[in-house]
């Protein structure tokens, strides 16, 4: 069970993660829409996404509760990509201390009242209401302020990436485990490229030092994915023994190809090879 749940917030973070391929153009936008999603981490969020659904099909039926419950989302992504395309707009408030900081929440905040609202023509309030203008005004005005106040990220010393990685205990626990899949996928492709390189070196005596770099370069990937295990084993106690098990043979198996590669670009015997540069 706790798989398919950290596998749910892995799947959630590489959704994150997309930011970094969006035109920049569109970041705001796209955090904006995604930053809600952020509720439905770690085994809490897991709790609200279940008390939710389980309200919705009590209130109206086990048909409409989840459509409605959908429909809901997506009203949080669309009004959330526009608010985020205004928060992107204001940066220039940020540069003018915690006053500039705050309204810049404000006016995003309302705006993303606002957007739901339009979005919800069914829904409590109207545009018309001049009691949705005063209620919107007053949460965005309260909300900003409990962000700017709460907001410790000078104190911390760290900047705002490391900060979130320092505040979400979940993706350090997720990290390791990331790290581990991402590594298994590549591993069909450095066999090919591998035994690419051993048919060549037949013809092409360079090849070999090709072969060597590769299989270096792929140990010490794979000795930074094993510390990261180690750590998470000891700390969360979320590093799983066979994948540490699983990461110990295969940096083994590249030991003895290693060993088994010619001293130099021109000899066809084995021995113990020099090790190259290989990156950091």
């Amino acid at each position: 069970m706790r798989d398919i749940l950290g596998a749910f917030d892995v799947m959630l973070y590489r959704l994150f993660d997309l930011e970094l391929r969006v035109p920049q153009a569109l970041r705001s936008p796209y955090r904006g829409a995604v930053v809600i999603l952020g509720m439905l981490l770690g085994m809490r969020g897991k709790v609200l996404l279940v008390a939710m659904i389980a309200v919705l099909i009590y209130m109206i039926g086990p048909l409409q509760g989840p459509l409605v419950f959908l429909l809901l989302t997506a009203v949080a992504l669309v009004a959330g990509a526009g608010a985020g395309a205004v928060y992107g707009l204001l940066h220039p408030l940020a540069r003018a201390g915690d006053f500039g900081v705050w309204l810049r929440w404000a006016v995003t905040l309302y705006v993303y009242f606002v957007a739901t609202t339009v979005l919800l023509p069914q829904g409590p309030f109207s545009l018309e209401d001049p009691a949705f203008h005063w209620i919107a005004t007053l949460l965005s005005i309260l909300t900003a302020f409990g962000i700017v106040v709460t907001d410790d990220r000078g104190a911390s010393r760290l900047s705002p990436r490391n900060f979130r990685l320092l505040q979400n205990r979940i993706l350090l626990r997720a990290a390791p485990r990331r790290m581990w899949y991402a590594t298994q996928r590549k591993r069909a492709p450095y066999e090919a490229r591998r035994k690419a390189l051993e048919r060549e070196a037949g013809r092409r005596p360079e090849a070999w030092d090709a072969l060597r770099l590769l299989l270096t370069n792929l140990k010490t990937d794979l000795l930074h994915v094993r510390s990261g295990l180690e750590r998470a084993r000891r700390s969360h106690a979320e590093g799983k023994a066979d994948h540490l098990a699983d990461v110990d043979a295969w940096i083994e198996r590249i030991n003895h190809q290693l060993e088994a590669l010619p001293t130099e670009s021109g000899d066809q015997g084995t021995g113990p090879a020099p090790p190259p540069a290989a990156r950091s």
